[in-house]
């Protein structure tokens, strides 16, 4: 019965997770549009640096609450949780290999017209730090990071 009491009680504190997560997906996508519509470098345009700095603090909240799981030493992870950060850690490496290309290709199909390769810093920008984040993200969906810290901090 007692058990029964503490899933009710984990529930409100996994919660804000999945907010953050989506959160942080809107304003990468906001980002991206920004860079892209931006009159000359992002790094000039006010609004992607406020989305920017706004993105910064959202990942640092969404980091921390799934360090349990992507911070944790190998030795303290179990078998799922091991194979679950070794997943998302490759699913964020593909991404920013992806992403890498896209802006490669992207400067090679645009090369002639110097306001597209003028943006793409900014669009390198938010695709890397995306796909540096979207383990981080994954975790938030999964809900997983917050479990594993409770439970690591009980120990």
């Amino acid at each position: 019965m007692s058990g029964e009491g503490s899933d009710v009680t984990t529930g409100p504190v996994r919660s804000p997770m999945r907010p953050v997560a989506l959160s942080l997906c809107a304003l990468s996508a906001a980002m991206v549009v920004l860079s892209l519509v931006s009159d000359g470098n992002a790094f000039s345009d006010s609004w992607w640096l406020v989305g920017f700095v706004l993105w910064l603090l959202l990942w640092g909240v969404l980091r921390s609450m799934t360090r349990g799981v992507a911070e944790r030493p190998v030795a303290g992870l179990d078998e799922r949780e091991r194979g679950l950060r070794d997943r998302v850690s490759f699913i964020g490496y593909q991404c920013a290999v992806a992403a890498g290309m896209a802006v490669v290709l992207l400067m090679v199909v645009f090369q002639n017209e110097p306001g597209m390769i003028e943006r793409m810093p900014g669009l390198l920008t938010t695709l890397m730090l995306t796909s540096s984040a979207l383990p981080s993200i994954i975790l938030g969906f999964s809900d997983t990071g917050v479990e594993d810290a409770e439970a690591g901090a009980d120990e």
